[in-house]
């Protein structure tokens, strides 16, 4: 199928000034007021989601005591993003992804609002509430699945090239900071206030987020939209299969794919059972559920930080991404056998700075790889099919928790010995490892 045209228009922000086909950056400057304005609000809506994320699990844990109950909510969340990931990288190619920003961070804080409000409305009543829980968790899936490809697609054209890696950086710090306040601050705030009001402070936030990026300006080449609504969705699959085609043709993108979706479905359920190892197996109240999300977020940004000040490329990236892969089954594996709280706060500490690390370097390595016309689709595909595993994972993790009368310390050292054996298998092929290297910058 033939690729959609493409106009040389550019998106009506604020300022109506000409773009190219292309939509570089105007900028040549990092600090620049657009990329801080889209800071601002990964930052303010990073707080309320993480304050939200403390206040589901441990209301449900509370009210329900069913680690299947919390895996299945968990999973409803996870499957809109990964059914309707590569629709959301063609609407980041196709319309103002200024527009679809403002408009999802609009949507979700109504939609926070709206929950944080009927908790309090109506007492009792858990069915309801966990149904509840369960659509705000559809809603947040499917907006999330095209703010994701929206924001990574459009950085690239709010900095200069050669701050794209420092840029990438500092927007994974405001996204990693801002859920580490959240989880920090959310465990103490369930216990004071309850999830009601943790669920508005998230509406707060959203629309902050949304108020933002509506005074931004980004530069952005849009293709001439289909007249009907058939033509559309026909240039939807035609965007998709474009997105798709451009993975699955570069063998060492693939490989990495394929690996990264296995760890997804061994590590990513974890995350549902954590506050089960916490309250039934270490004794420990909400608030170090908030301490340990705190540490990995403190430890995200340090790794941020570093990815952002030491230029990681070529063969310095195929180790730090291993490293980080590596860390996050030993880390696995520790927070099964750990009975010290302070053991677990070092644990996610530790993982955190390689994960930080890990991130900046592999959302510079796809940006700078990948042209600006197809960025948006190859992130959203290449997303939808790393995380394609994690809804069938989340369901299962809580089935089989409940399966072994809820012996979660054995399941996190379980994962993390599969983790690592899928590490290890990652990193003996030659394909990947040469993906990982690319270099993108000239050799000093």
């Amino acid at each position: 199928m033939a690729e959609p045209r493409v106009a040389e228009v550019r998106e009506q922000g604020p300022d109506q000034s000409p773009e190219t086909a292309e939509a570089p950056s105007r900028h040549t400057r990092l600090l620049n007021r657009d990329f801080l304005l889209l800071w601002q609000a990964q930052g303010a809506s990073g707080i309320g989601v993480a304050m939200a994320q403390v206040a589901t699990v441990y209301w449900l844990l509370e009210e329900t005591g069913s680690a299947t109950v919390m895996g299945l909510v968990s999973m409803t969340a996870a499957i809109p993003g990964v059914l309707l990931g590569p629709f959301g990288g063609a609407l980041a190619d196709r319309y103002s992804r200024r527009m679809l920003i403002v408009a999802g961070n609009g949507l979700l804080g109504i939609a926070a609002l709206c929950l944080g409000l009927a908790f309090v409305a109506v007492p009792g009543q858990v069915e309801f509430k966990i149904g509840a829980l369960a659509a705000f968790g559809v809603l947040t899936g499917a907006a999330n699945a095209v703010l994701r490809p929206a924001v990574m697609a459009a950085v690239p054209n709010l900095v200069p090239l050669v701050r794209l890696n420092t840029a990438n950086a500092m927007n994974s710090f405001a996204t990693m900071a801002s859920n580490g306040i959240g989880n920090a601050i959310g465990g103490v705030l369930f216990r004071v206030i309850g999830a009601p009001m943790l669920f508005l402070s998230t509406g707060c936030t959203y629309l902050l987020a949304a108020l933002s990026v509506a005074f931004l300006r980004m530069p952005q080449a849009l293709p001439l939209a289909p007249p009907s609504l058939r033509s559309l969705m026909s240039a939807f699959m035609t965007d998709v299969a474009v997105g798709l085609r451009y993975v699955w043709g570069r063998k060492g993108l693939r490989n990495m794919v394929l690996a990264f979706a296995m760890l997804n479905f061994v590590t990513a359920p974890m995350a549902v059972l954590l506050p089960i190892l916490l309250d039934q197996h270490r004794g420990l109240p909400p608030d170090w559920y908030g301490y340990l999300m705190g540490s990995m977020a403190t430890g995200n940004v340090t790794g941020m930080i570093v990815a952002g000040v030491v230029r990681i490329d070529g063969p310095a990236r195929t180790v730090t991404m291993l490293a980080a892969l590596y860390s996050m089954a030993v880390c696995t594996f520790v927070i099964g056998v750990a009975e010290s709280p302070y053991t677990l706060l070092v644990a996610h500490a530790v993982d955190g700075v390689f994960m930080g690390m890990m991130m900046v370097a592999f959302t510079t390595l796809m940006q700078a790889t990948t042209p600006d016309r197809l960025r948006g689709r190859a992130m959203s595909v290449l997303m939808t099919l790393i995380m394609g595993t994690v809804p069938i994972a989340m369901g299962l993790a809580g089935v089989l928790a409940d399966a072994v009368d809820q012996n979660v310390p054995l399941l996190f050292i379980g994962a993390g010995i599969a983790a690592g054996c899928i590490v290890t298998g990652m990193g003996s092929g030659k394909a990947f490892r040469e993906f990982l290297g690319t270099r993108l910058y000239p050799e000093r």
